[in-house]
C-alpha cells in the first residue's frame, strides 16, 4: 500500500470543501468562522452553536464533544474510519488523486 503525504493533503483539502460536502448548514457565520451544531456527534438542537469551524485556519473544534483537528480529521471521525482509508476516501468523493509519498529507491 502507498504511503500518503499526509502534509500535502492537509494543505490541498480545505475544510471548507468536507463542510460543502456534509451540506453543512452553520447557525452563525461571522467572516471565515463558522459556528452551529456538530456533524460529529449529531446535535440536534434548533439553536446549538456547539461547533466551532475557522476556514481560514483550517480548523474545527467541538465545544460539546471535545473533538477537533483539520478537514482531514473530520472527515475521518464523520465517516469512522482510520485517517488513511478516509483521507483515501476524501480524495475519491472530491475527484482527485491523492498525493503519495516518494519512496527512496534502496541501494544495491
Amino acid at each position: 500500500m502507498p504511503g500518503i503525504d499526509f502534509r500535502q493533503a492537509r494543505q490541498e483539502i480545505r475544510l471548507a470543501e468536507v463542510l460543502a460536502l456534509l451540506n453543512y448548514q452553520p447557525r452563525q457565520r461571522q467572516g471565515e468562522q463558522l459556528r452551529g451544531p456538530c456533524p460529529v456527534h449529531r446535535s440536534q438542537s434548533a439553536t446549538t452553536r456547539c461547533f466551532a469551524a475557522h476556514l481560514g485556519r483550517n480548523v474545527w473544534h467541538c465545544f460539546r464533544c471535545g473533538a477537533g483537528g483539520n478537514a482531514l480529521d473530520l472527515w475521518a471521525a464523520l465517516t469512522r474510519q482510520e485517517i488513511y482509508q478516509a483521507v483515501l476516501d476524501l480524495y475519491r468523493r472530491l475527484g482527485r488523486t491523492p498525493p503519495h509519498k516518494e519512496t527512496p529507491m534502496p541501494e544495491p
